[in-house]
């Protein structure tokens, strides 16, 4: 897949585009959701992906949970550029999440691996609409390069009603900004936005979006003389099914 380089002010303007779901209205501003009970060992959700540019299917992707925990298998996300022609881009197949439904580790295709201490917490329970939130954690590669400063803010939106292949749901947007600590003399780091929408009948995240982006520092102006912007691929995600153990969800 081609590396898109936009302008910073065009980038910008791509990431505050509408998700495409209405507000619930008759959804309380106030209500706060727990944090869900944990799936038994043996359940599975399936989502379907896809380019969110162009709608063309990608991965199918399967969250299988094991009791200690959760591992979402399949993945085809590629994060930006390693240097400003576009070579060294690292393909994320796996994520391992703890029973709390935090972000131990990434896998990647090429055997490697980065690990995260604390766990990411992709999803701040309990969720309160308008709460803001932020986490600092440690990132640490598996070829034992110097570890980096992740550091996450975000926060939690209103009711909004999703449609995706698996049904209509009542859900809750999280929004969250990552910031990974990678920067290079001729890069700035790697900031990863993603956007979840975690619908409490069914206890997962129902709908997601996902992108990255970096700055080239050295490729000498774009668009109204500012730098040129690398972006990963930009994801979207749709829970297809929930099997539970001992029949469908």
């Amino acid at each position: 897949m081609q590396i898109r380089r936009l302008s910073t002010a065009a980038f910008a303007a791509l990431i505050l585009a509408t998700a495409g779901c209405a507000t619930d209205p008759s959804s309380p501003a106030g209500e706060v959701v727990a944090a869900p009970g944990t799936f038994p060992a043996g359940s599975v959700l399936t989502y379907a992906t896809f380019n969110a540019y162009n709608n063309e299917p990608r991965a199918t992707v399967r969250q299988v949970f094991d009791g200690k925990g959760s591992r979402i298998e399949g993945m085809d996300y590629q994060i930006p550029a390693e240097n400003a022609f576009g070579v060294n881009r690292t393909i994320f197949v796996n994520r391992v999440l703890d029973a709390r439904g935090d972000i131990v580790r990434l896998e990647r295709a090429d055997g490697s691996s980065v690990t995260y201490d604390p766990p990411l917490r992709a999803l701040p329970f309990p969720l309160r609409p308008g709460t803001r939130f932020r986490q600092t954690l440690t990132a640490r590669e598996s070829d034992g390069s110097p570890p980096r400063r992740v550091i996450v803010t975000g926060y939690v939106g209103g009711w909004e009603t999703v449609k995706v292949p698996a049904g209509e749901f009542r859900a809750l947007r999280v929004v969250r900004d990552s910031f990974l600590g990678d920067e290079r003399f001729y890069r700035t780091e790697t900031t990863r936005k993603e956007i979840d929408w975690y619908a409490p009948s069914v206890g997962a995240v129902v709908r997601s979006q996902e992108d990255s982006f970096n700055e080239d520092l050295m490729s000498g102006g774009g668009e109204a003389g500012g730098t040129l912007v690398f972006q990963g691929d930009w994801l979207r995600w749709e829970l297809q099914s929930v099997s539970r153990k001992g029949g469908p969800g």
